[in-house]
């Protein structure tokens, strides 16, 4: 079954990844290797958006906990009195909104079976990808949830695609709807936009908006 999804892979990178139908046909099989045969630790990000093409929840705490125990923490630096990480805060949205973990953990899903990374590798390609990805998640959220009591702010949180960007490299803005064990809802919507003056990945700028709504 192994050889079997590998070539299936290996086809489709070698024709170019040029659709949002081959952009679905590529993240399904990868994600039958991280589920039939996961590498340890697991890479978490990779299955994110795996799960988020393919439309399926995460809802499993040996899979969600370690990525929202993070959030938890992110949540706290936020809201949280005297709790104010900001090093903590830019590590965690750069690492998800800029899509920089999944970018590197598909690369190393693919070298660890002998696959071609260019599609990770070459940033064009890698925009082209987002892009057709883009599409694929455009009228669907993922939802990742656990009821873990070592959570002490988050219950559930519901990634969203934002509005499409033709100014920036990540090709959509990305939205964290994050429900909290007290009833309220934290909203984070953020942008990474190009800067004419800087280098490739260090082009973006952080545009944060966080709001407290009372849920019903």
């Amino acid at each position: 079954m192994k050889d079997s999804i590998i070539k299936k892979i290996r086809t489709i990178l070698d024709s170019g990844v040029d659709s949002e139908c081959k952009v679905s046909y590529v993240l399904a099989e990868s994600r039958k290797l991280l589920e039939t045969y996961p590498p340890d630790p697991a890479p978490f990000a990779l299955r994110l958006y795996c799960n988020w093409a393919l439309h399926i929840d995460l809802d499993h705490t040996k899979t969600t906990l370690p990525f929202l125990q993070r959030l938890d923490e992110f949540v706290a630096s936020v809201l949280g009195e005297k709790n104010e990480d900001i090093v903590l805060e830019h590590r965690m949205l750069r690492e998800f909104i800029f899509l920089d973990t999944f970018r590197v953990q598909f690369s190393e899903l693919l070298n660890s079976y002998a696959l071609p990374t260019k599609l990770c590798d070459d940033d064009n390609l890698w925009h082209e990808f987002l892009t057709h990805y883009a599409g694929i998640i455009e009228d669907g959220s993922l939802s990742c949830r656990s009821n873990s009591p070592t959570l002490k702010w988050v219950k559930e949180v519901v990634f969203t695609k934002g509005r499409t960007r033709t100014d920036g490299f990540i090709p959509f803005d990305l939205t964290w709807e994050i429900q909290l064990l007290d009833g309220r809802t934290l909203a984070v919507s953020v942008s990474a936009m190009d800067h004419p003056t800087a280098g490739l990945m260090m082009r973006q700028h952080l545009h944060i908006h966080a709001a407290q709504v009372a849920l019903p």
